[in-house]
């Protein structure tokens, strides 16, 4: 499957480079980690005021929808050091993250589990930061 390019906000590719590259070898050789930096090298790169509120951007959160089963789950996108499963807080850096950062509503995102492939639709964008007014999250 080829991925379409993502959009990700100027603001956000800053801080996820650098996040990339200052962060520890052990998270840079997860597989997370390296999608993600494929996925932001051909990015396009939008101004925080002019994204769509329709695009997952960082601490967006999102409703998600198990292609399979037709669960539908509320997570948000995080930085690696606020993410807490517990509370549905997912690390950009991890393979869903990866996946999600980018991507619009409609959207049906794969991603490996621990039973296999999930296929997930991105069934809505619950909250995005720029959306609301708050370019600083």
């Amino acid at each position: 499957m080829m991925e379409s390019k993502i959009f990700v906000t100027i603001n956000d590719y800053q801080r996820l480079i650098g996040l990339i590259e200052f962060s520890s070898i052990k998270f840079r050789e997860d597989e997370g980690a390296s999608q993600l930096l494929r996925g932001l090298k051909t990015a396009n790169m939008v101004a925080q005021e002019n994204i769509s509120n329709k695009i997952v951007t960082m601490n967006s959160r999102i409703l998600l929808r198990d292609v399979l089963t037709g669960r539908e789950k509320e997570i948000t996108l995080a930085y690696p050091h606020d993410a807490d499963s517990t509370v549905g807080k997912i690390s950009v850096l991890s393979r869903a993250g990866a996946a999600l950062l980018g991507r619009k509503e409609g959207d049906v995102v794969m991603w490996r589990t621990p039973g296999g492939i999930g296929e997930f639709e991105i069934t809505k964008v619950t909250f995005q930061p720029e959306a609301a007014g708050d370019y600083y999250l």
